[in-house]
This record gives C-alpha cells, sequence and structure tokens, in this order.
C-alpha cells in the first residue's frame, strides 16, 4: 500500500513539474541534489490533495509518520518536502517527540538528507517546532546529535535551535552546542552556527558578540562576514579576520 500511495503522490507531482524550475533548482544548489522542478507552494497544494484523496487521516498517526518517513527516503528533494510537510501539518501536534526524534535519527543513519536545503527543510519545518512544542526533553536529545558521524545531523543539531533563540532557558544549549560544533572547518556545521549567532544577534546582541568573542579563532570568514552583521562590532571583526589572514599568508611564504 505504501509504494502504491507514494507513486500516486509522485506522479501527482510529475504531472506539474517544469524543467526550467528543475534546472533553476539543481543549479542553484549545485547539483547536490536532483529535482522534479515543482515549486514549494504547489507540493504543499499536491500533498494536502493527495491526502484528502486517499483518506490518509483513516490512517493510525503510526503508519502516517512512516509514510511520510519513506517519502523522505527517496531520492527527489519534492519528495523529501512533501514527507517533511506531512509530519509539519498533520503529525507534530498528534504524534509525541519520542517517535518523530526516533524517525528523524533513523532517517539521517539511512543517509536520507544529503543535502544543506532538505536537511535545513526538516530542521526548521519539524525539529524548530517540535522544540517549541515539547521543551528541553526534544531540545536536549536534538543537541545530543552535535556528537555523532554524520554531517547533517550535526547540523541538524544546531540550525533548529533558530526557533528558540530569544527563549534564554535555551542558551546554556545552544552556546554548549556552539562549543562543540566550531572546531569543525567543515562549512556547513560553520554555517549552521552561523544562522544561529545571526539570529541571536538581533535578539540578544550582547550574548551574540560574547560568542563571537569566543570562538572567534575557529568562525569562519564567512561566518564572520555574513552571519555578524546585526552586531556593532561587525566592522571590527571583518578587519581583525582580514589582519589574521594576512598574517596567516605571510607566515606560508615564509
Amino acid at each position: 500500500m505504501g509504494s502504491a500511495l507514494i507513486g500516486d503522490l509522485q506522479r501527482r507531482l510529475d504531472e506539474v513539474a517544469d524543467p526550467a524550475t528543475k534546472a533553476w533548482f539543481e543549479n542553484y544548489l549545485k547539483q547536490a541534489i536532483s529535482y522534479r522542478g515543482v515549486r514549494t507552494a504547489a507540493v504543499a497544494g499536491i500533498v494536502a490533495a493527495w491526502r484528502s484523496a486517499h483518506e490518509l487521516h483513516r490512517l493510525s498517526n503510526r503508519d502516517q509518520l512512516g509514510l511520510a518517513a519513506a517519502l523522505i527516503r527517496q531520492d527527489h528533494a519534492e519528495d523529501k518536502f512533501a514527507g517533511t510537510l506531512y509530519i509539519q501539518k498533520y503529525l507534530l501536534r498528534r504524534v509525541d517527540a519520542e517517535a518523530i526524534l526516533t524517525t528523524a535519527e533513523d532517517l539521517f543513519a539511512r543517509g536520507a538528507f544529503f543535502d544543506w536545503s532538505t536537511s535545513d527543510w526538516f530542521s526548521v519545518r519539524v525539529l524548530g517546532p517540535l522544540i517549541k512544542r515539547h521543551g528541553s526533553r526534544a531540545a536536549e536529545r536534538i543537541a545530543g546529535w552535535r556528537g555523532t558521524t554524520d554531517l547533517w545531523q550535526r547540523r541538524s543539531s544546531i540550525v533548529p535551535f533558530r526557533a528558540v533563540v530569544r527563549q534564554e532557558a535555551y542558551h546554556a544549549l545552544i552556546e554548549g552546542t556552539i562549543a562543540t560544533l566550531v572546531k569543525e572547518r567543515e562549512r556547513f556545521i560553520q554555517t549552521g552556527i552561523g544562522w544561529v549567532i545571526s539570529d541571536l544577534s538581533k535578539a540578544h546582541p550582547t550574548r551574540a558578540a560574547a560568542l563571537v568573542e569566543r570562538h572567534f579563532d575557529d568562525l569562519s570568514a564567512e561566518v564572520i562576514r555574513r552571519h555578524t552583521r546585526h552586531l556593532p562590532e561587525h566592522g571590527d571583526y571583518k578587519a581583525r579576520r582580514s589582519a589574521k589572514a594576512t598574517l596567516s599568508r605571510q607566515r606560508g611564504a615564509n
């Protein structure tokens, strides 16, 4: 039954797929993932119509979650978006955090996420709202992913906290997660940290500035350039980073 349902959704997506949209997305993502060529708003509408046509609300929550996970395991970005949207719209308020997080961990273990766009969608649409809804229990489990081997799961240990940066109760956990991750030179770990610092700087600039100072030597030039611009010290940070890069080049030349 599951494969037939997924096949029907894929046919619905293909019916409205646009080659130009496919080419644009794949070029933007540098061919990291294949697209069918369906815009996000259209995917949401197709998922709603598909759910209604097959009366999927009659399935148990467990079966619906399994179906959404099966969509996320598909190869195309829109299929992954469809599964993510399904969890966000129809299951977040009905399924306990334990079941969703166990499903998420299984998806990472299976390599279902292999690019930043789909993993960030899952972080923003599912994991962030899960933290807001279930609090520290969900937050601590997600933050615990910072020590996993999968790149996208490690990125997802910090990106969902964008949803709660305004709440001081999460700041210690955010800071601890960043302290673990920031030693990595991997760009997608650094930019994941950067987005949280950027959001934090709008609500708690003093706290964000302290984080930047604490980890300045480990933050990438891209993070300093793009993600500290809301802080008053942004110009100083860029100058210091430029001076550091110049000194490093001079030492290398010698």
